[in-house]
């Protein structure tokens, strides 16, 4: 994917910058899945096969997802992410980045906060080539165990709910929103 901005602004660097020197003292916490809700804006296009957690045991629980496409191949797809602390409006910990995800698919390094956000899901995933994408999306088992080893000294402990907007065609078609809790 290829993001809408070149480069990050300012304010993203010094975001950035605070969270990784803040990690090492401040951030040291586990993840845990809440809920998680999959939200289809256009019927004619797509569904999700299953959208769910599952808890195995009380160290053990995992997000898996489906896609079921009516309409392919998806040739142009932008992706926005959100990422919101639930108990207030700190600013700091609230994230907006806005990626075309086939071309960030093609060079993930361009991106540092995308592909941060990629790698959380990208080894249970089946969305690891750039497009045309002429296959349903699947996250499999996605553990919490390894969204923390990935987000446990980036992000203060608190409440949060993280909001995944996908557009194709320049048309809004669902949302997978993901709540999670880090303390």
């Amino acid at each position: 994917m290829v993001i809408a901005k070149q480069s990050l602004s300012r304010m993203d660097t010094f975001r950035i910058f605070l969270l990784v020197s803040m990690g090492p003292i401040v951030l040291r916490g586990h993840v845990e899945f809440n809920n998680v809700h999959c939200l289809v804006r256009d019927r004619k296009f797509m569904d999700f096969e299953y959208c769910y957690l599952k808890s195995v045991n009380r160290s053990y629980k995992y997000l898996s997802l489906k896609t079921k496409f009516f309409q392919l191949p998806i040739e142009s797809c932008m992706t926005k992410f959100q990422l919101r602390m639930r108990e207030n409006k700190r600013i700091l910990y609230n994230f907006d980045i806005k990626v075309d995800a086939c071309k960030f698919l093609r060079d993930p390094d361009k991106h540092v906060l995308a592909n941060w956000v990629y790698q959380t899901f990208a080894p249970f995933s089946n969305m690891n080539h750039t497009c045309p994408y002429t296959q349903d999306v699947v996250i499999d088992r996605l553990p919490v165990h390894h969204v923390n080893k990935l987000v446990q000294t980036i992000i203060p402990d608190g409440r949060y709910f993280m909001n995944t907007t996908w557009v194709t065609d320049g048309i809004t078609r669902a949302d997978v929103v993901l709540y999670i809790t880090k303390a």
